[in-house]
């Protein structure tokens, strides 16, 4: 058993922002299925365990994740001793009377532009100069915090536009263009934020466009358009599927560029996989059944659990800055901090490889 260090601020790509290498996902707290207090408790509970890397999105909750977040963090400490993330490219436009013809649909067909009916905003996708500018402040407002301290472009995906809205959406962010990405950059030159992202998916959603080089040539276009600090990658590098490993973490290694693993558990599915949880926010395959079974299997040979070592997994690679599970409860927090403390024997590495569960070029906590 090696140790690595997990609990020291790690630096992100090449800004200036370091972060806990476990932050806090606030996709969960966003939903109106999770109560005010409970998403104020899990936050707390989160900040005990250590956690001082917070992410959240409009997108999440359609500003109730922001907006709870921001309450659970007024006053609770210097803010000079925490970082939050948020994302920028969705609007939340306000909708009094419902208007279904700014209802659209993504390419797989699910909605992509909702309007929440308690407080009538919808979604609207823009990622021109002006819209990143005003959708910065507005997302300061919903947190009630003066500054956030890095922007993640949100959602330039194939699982939510078609190819020729995918174009247009490069061209408001170019910055030859004078779009969004002069924004993002005006704004860390001025110290309003330290670093820039960009959301990197896998899921049931855009899956086809990984069966190509679709997503992995968007992705290094928009590293091309904008001067990213790192990618934010949910589903590409996780236990059960490291695809990630071909172009994506490369090109982050050739660049500078760091990374934050979102969904770490692949949408909860490694943490409870005989609940109720997804895989990718779908059901899982198969495949991914058998292989989650051949790796729990290992797992409890050695005692220790396989949601600890998805957790852990990520961190491995150089160019991980944090893991940020998401949490729904103070349990679930409390649990996060103790998967990833959790002693992981190097022979569970070793035998996830030789078994062929593992790729074996995907760095591991045992070298």
């Amino acid at each position: 058993m090696l140790d690595m260090d997990l609990s020291s601020p790690r630096r992100v790509g090449k800004s200036d922002l370091y972060v806990t290498p476990l932050g806090f996902g606030g996709g969960t707290i966003g939903s109106p299925d999770v109560p005010t207090q409970t998403s104020f408790d899990t936050v707390n509970a989160a900040w005990a365990s250590g956690v001082r890397f917070f992410d959240t999105a409009p997108w999440y909750g359609l500003g109730r994740s922001e907006r709870r977040l921001g309450l659970a963090l007024a006053g609770i400490d210097d803010r000079d001793r925490y970082c939050i993330n948020t994302k920028v490219g969705k609007s939340l436009v306000p909708e009094p009377q419902r208007d279904e013809s700014k209802r659209t649909l993504s390419p797989g067909g699910q909605v992509r532009t909702p309007r929440d009916p308690t407080t009538g905003f919808r979604v609207e996708f823009d990622y021109t100069y002006q819209r990143i500018q005003s959708q910065h402040h507005e997302s300061l407002q919903r947190l009630g915090h003066s500054r956030v301290d890095s922007l993640t472009i949100h959602d330039i995906d194939y699982g939510y536009h078609p190819p020729t809205q995918i174009e247009e959406h490069l061209e408001e962010l170019d910055s030859n263009r004078g779009g969004g990405a002069t924004a993002l950059q005006e704004l860390r030159a001025l110290g309003a934020i330290k670093a820039i992202g960009c959301g990197c998916n896998l899921e049931s959603r855009n899956a086809d466009s990984w069966l190509t080089s679709a997503h992995e040539d968007l992705c290094e276009r928009i590293a091309d358009l904008v001067d990213l600090d790192f990618f934010v990658i949910a589903g590409g590098y996780t236990l059960l599927e490291t695809r990630a490993l071909r172009r994506v973490l490369p090109l982050c290694d050739k660049r500078g560029i760091g990374v934050i693993i979102a969904a770490p558990y692949a949408s909860g599915w490694l943490a409870n996989s005989i609940g109720t949880a997804t895989y990718m926010y779908d059901q899982a395959p198969s495949d991914i059944v058998e292989k989650t079974r051949r790796m729990a299997s290992i797992c409890t040979a050695y005692n220790v659990s396989l949601a600890a070592v998805a957790l852990q997994f990520p961190l491995a690679h150089p160019a991980v800055a944090a893991v940020i599970p998401g949490a729904k409860s103070r349990q679930e927090a409390e649990q996060n901090r103790d998967y990833l403390m959790s002693p992981v024997p190097t022979n569970v590495w070793h035998e996830l490889k030789d078994e062929g569960l593992l790729d074996p070029n995907a760095p591991t906590p045992d070298r």
